[in-house]
């Protein structure tokens, strides 16, 4: 969580305390902060996130917590001194749930099922759309849909409203690093993944993935908001397919259905990304065999370009 200097009844400790007893006040603190916060976020993720806190809410979250009214004034001066530890809080735990190594492992063993499409340029092509489609469509329904999430996203435009000061300050220093983590994972599973598929960035991007990642995850989760007001528009599906060769249009719409999510990635995709005239299909397979490299290349790797 986010540290606050910790007042005791309201008073300042003075420099005399011995440093035994300033070290087992901090640690008793820390634990009784930990455990009104976890009641907090549990709360939260019940009921939503609000601007204000009451002393009647406050109360209600220390009870669960099984923490007196003094005890949290050990550890808060202020119910804004709490409400900055608890956003800061929700911003660190957002980061679980908009990004995971393990969407990358699932799609590099998804893609060494797939290796024969990759000698061809229309091969390649459809392997980038199945990846695009599915990855698009997971992303808006399970983050999306997750509490986490909602609460980032709440606060994010939530925090907007504080007034100027070091609290408004570290809620947005801590919404900042659960972005910027995000970015460098889903960075990591571009540079993967793309040159494996046969794609580049544009030149005119400079192997910076950044603002592609951003780009991309801002229709998603865009999308995600809109979704409370206008669900039918943002979750419909669209026929990308005409008849398959044996005459089966129901089975092939079913397989190239495209919802608006996955159609919105696509065009943030095209906007971004170009096939890549010097890829090896041989080179890429070799990769796929050997494992997933979780070291983006360098940029002076891509420097050709």
């Amino acid at each position: 969580m986010c540290t606050t200097d910790v007042e005791i009844g309201g008073t300042v400790q003075a420099d005399g305390w011995n440093r035994g007893s300033s070290v087992r006040s901090r640690s008793t603190t820390d634990d009784l902060g930990a455990k009104v916060l976890l009641s907090a976020v549990k709360h939260v993720e019940t009921v939503g996130l609000s601007l204000g806190v009451s002393q009647e809410l406050i109360d209600q979250i220390c009870s669960d917590a099984g923490v007196s009214a003094k005890q949290f004034a050990q550890v808060w001066s202020s119910p804004d001194a709490f409400m900055a530890d608890l956003f800061c809080e929700l911003a660190n735990q957002a980061q679980i749930d908009r990004a995971d190594t393990e969407t990358l492992l699932t799609t590099w063993q998804y893609l060494s099922m797939r290796t024969d499409d990759l000698h061809t340029l229309e091969g390649r092509r459809s392997v980038l759309n199945d990846i695009i489609r599915t990855a698009a469509e997971y992303n808006f329904e399970v983050i999306t849909a997750s509490s986490k999430w909602r609460t980032y996203a709440a606060l994010s435009t939530t925090i907007v409203a504080w007034p100027e000061g070091p609290a408004r300050t570290r809620v947005l220093d801590a919404l900042q690093a659960s972005e910027l983590s995000f970015v460098e994972t889903m960075e990591s599973f571009y540079r993967n993944v793309l040159p494996t598929v046969g794609y580049r960035l544009k030149p005119m991007f400079h192997n910076d993935y950044q603002p592609f990642v951003v780009a991309a995850a801002s229709v998603i989760e865009g999308l995600g908001i809109v979704r409370a007001t206008v669900p039918a528009l943002v979750e419909a599906h669209f026929d990308g397919s005409s008849a398959g060769a044996d005459g089966n249009a129901d089975e092939q719409a079913q397989e190239d259905s495209w919802s608006v999510s996955a159609l919105a990635f696509m065009g943030v995709v095209d906007a971004f990304i170009e096939p890549d005239p010097h890829f090896v299909p041989t080179e890429a397979i070799s990769r796929l065999s050997s494992g997933v490299d979780v070291t983006p290349p360098s940029p002076e790797a891509d420097a050709a370009y």
